[in-house]
C-alpha cells in the first residue's frame, strides 16, 4: 500500500516489534502498511467517529487482515485497556485534543513505553508536555505534502524525563531536534516563516500604533535570520 508523505513520515517511526494502538486511524492505511510490512504482528485502530471505522474495516477486509488489525470506535484511548500496547500512535489532529488523549487514561498511558506523535497545531506545546507525561523526545522529522508542512516526533519512556528539558527554541515552538540536524524540509519551513514575518514588519512599520507588537515581530525576524543562516 502506498502511503502519503505525511503517512509515510508517521510509520517510518514505529519500532519494529512495536504492539501498535492507531488513535484517529482515518481510513486504516497506516495500520495496513506497517502490517504488511512486518513492522508489527497486530494493531488496534482507533477513531471517535463512526466512518472512518467502517472505512477503516471495508479496507483492512480487502487486504486479508481482520485477524490481525482490531477495530474499535472510541474517544482515544477510551477503549483500550492497559497493556494492550506498549505505543500509541495519534496524527492528524490539533495539539492540545492529543494532549487531552494523553491525560483521559494514565492507567493506559502507564504502559506505554513509545509515542509516534504528529500535531497538526501547537507543536511546540505537545514537545513541551512530553517530560509531563514521563517521555523523552528521541527522534523527530518533517516533510511536506502537497504544499503543506507536518511535523512528527518520536518519545520514549525514559527515567530522566521529569528532568525538564527544552525540545523548542526558546521562545518559539520551533523544534531544536530538526534545527541541530539541519533538516532540509526544516529549512524551508523556516524560510517560509522568515518570509512571512518580514512582510508583516513591513507592514507593521507603517503603524504609528504597532510599537509593542513591531519590537515582537522584529525580534522574531532577527531570530529566524540567525537560525536559517546557522541551516545553510
Amino acid at each position: 500500500m502506498k502511503l502519503s508523505k505525511r503517512l509515510q513520515m508517521n510509520v517510518s517511526l514505529v519500532p519494529q516489534g512495536a504492539r501498535v494502538a492507531d488513535i484517529g486511524c482515518d481510513h486504516g492505511y497506516a495500520a495496513i502498511w506497517l502490517i504488511q510490512n512486518q513492522v508489527t504482528e497486530k494493531m488496534i485502530a482507533l477513531d471517535i467517529n463512526e466512518g472512518p471505522i467502517t472505512r477503516a474495516k471495508e479496507h483492512i477486509r480487502r487486504e486479508g487482515l481482520q485477524s490481525r488489525i482490531a477495530c474499535r470506535r472510541s474517544n482515544g484511548m477510551e477503549k483500550l485497556e492497559p497493556g494492550e500496547v506498549d505505543t500509541l500512535m495519534i496524527a492528524g489532529m490539533g495539539g492540545p485534543l492529543m494532549i487531552d488523549i494523553l491525560n483521559a487514561r494514565p492507567d493506559v498511558l502507564a504502559k506505554v513505553q513509545t509515542l509516534v506523535l504528529q500535531p497538526q497545531s501547537e507543536i511546540g506545546l505537545v514537545r513541551d508536555k512530553l517530560s509531563d507525561f514521563g517521555f523523552q523526545l528521541v527522534q523527530e522529522k518533517a516533510c511536506r505534502d502537497e504544499g503543506k508542512f507536518y511535523f512528527a516526533m518520536l518519545a520514549n519512556r525514559s527515567e530522566k524525563a521529569g528532568k525538564h528539558r527544552t525540545y523548542n527554541v526558546p521562545g518559539t515552538g520551533y523544534s531544536m531536534y530538526l534545527i541541530e540536524h539541519r533538516d532540509p524540509v526544516m529549512l524551508a519551513f523556516l524560510l517560509q516563516e522568515k518570509k512571512v514575518y518580514n512582510s508583516i514588519l513591513e507592514r507593521l512599520t507603517e503603524q504609528e500604533t504597532a510599537g509593542a507588537r513591531r519590537l515582537e515581530v522584529e525580534h522574531l525576524c532577527t531570530l529566524l535570520e540567525a537560525l536559517t543562516s546557522k541551516m545553510k
